[in-house]
């Protein structure tokens, strides 16, 4: 009879190291739907208005004229 051998290893974990590495996770993903949403934006002005009224509104927001 084969008996199964149990051992008790103790495991550092970083608790700071873990907590960052949890917030570096949600920051990505935050940025990520940042991110899309913006280029949902973008689409949905594109064919709302056209390609060339953006171009222009773009201009007109950088110069002011």
């Amino acid at each position: 009879m084969k008996t199964p051998i149990i051992l008790k290893d103790n495991v550092d974990v970083d608790i700071t190291e873990e907590v960052m590495s949890f917030f570096a996770k949600v920051g990505a993903v935050v940025g990520a739907l940042i991110g899309f949403w913006a280029l949902t934006s973008l689409a949905t002005a594109l064919m709302s208005v056209g390609p060339l009224a953006m171009a222009r509104g773009y201009i007109t927001a950088i110069t002011g004229f």
